[in-house]
């Protein structure tokens, strides 16, 4: 899983940012960043590596104090973190105390941050970017058997598809690429959760082949269809 990290690049914000890069490292998530970009555009590189990546961490720091006693935040995160919701993408903003955000994230879940006693935001935190891991799933390998159906899937006319079954629901099949490796034929499967049975189909000129919903963990035999399927 990748997120990107929208901070400011100013001295006194980036031991947070490397705060936050540790954290994403001990949950195996790769931190992409606009840092080697400068940091104060939303540049087409920039919005290129927010596309590119699963989420969004927006850390909305102080910048210019105001008459109240408040304080406004980094123009280009705020435009980076409204950028990767307009384009559908998970996000998180943490705002630091004392931050004025006005109304323009209200509708939105924020974590607080009081950089004196910040635990509780890193807990929260690591609680979103957990739960990011567990709706995008994993990519899970699996082999297909027996030799003798899956020796054919290497074919370009043969359509390889998958669907997942949890608790009884069943997703949409989706079009997937059988790989003949040393070993056997497998394919890679994106977004599998641990509650998840696979089921795969194989179609070539009128002849179809389908597995059972089988365990993720277990070779998936392929049988023509009608056949004790």
């Amino acid at each position: 899983m990748n997120i990107f990290m929208a901070f400011s690049y100013r001295d006194d914000d980036k031991p947070l940012a490397r705060y936050v890069e540790r954290l994403l490292a001990s949950q195996f998530v790769k931190p992409i960043t606009g840092e080697r970009l400068g940091g104060e555009q939303l540049t087409l590189e920039v919005q290129k590596r927010i596309k590119e990546s699963d989420a969004l961490i927006a850390l909305l720091t102080p910048r210019d104090q105001l008459v109240d006693g408040g304080w406004t935040t980094h123009q280009w995160v705020t435009e980076e973190l409204a950028w990767a919701r307009a384009n559908g993408k998970r996000a998180i903003a943490v705002v630091e105390e004392g931050v004025n955000v006005g109304g323009m994230f209200q509708p939105h879940e924020c974590i607080p941050l009081n950089r004196d006693n910040p635990l509780e935001a890193f807990i929260r935190l690591s609680e979103t970017i957990n739960g990011w891991k567990q709706d995008k799933g994993r990519t899970v390998k699996v082999q297909i058997a027996p030799e003798t159906i899956a020796k054919k899937l290497d074919n370009h006319n043969v359509i390889c598809r998958r669907r997942f079954w949890k608790q009884g629901d069943y997703t949409d099949w989706q079009k997937v690429t059988a790989v003949p490796e040393q070993g056997g034929t497998f394919v890679y499967l994106e977004g599998v959760q641990d509650e998840h049975l696979v089921q795969l189909e194989a179609e070539e000129a009128g002849c179809t082949w389908q597995s059972l919903a089988t365990s993720q963990w277990m070779l998936v035999q392929l049988k023509a269809k009608g056949a004790g399927v």
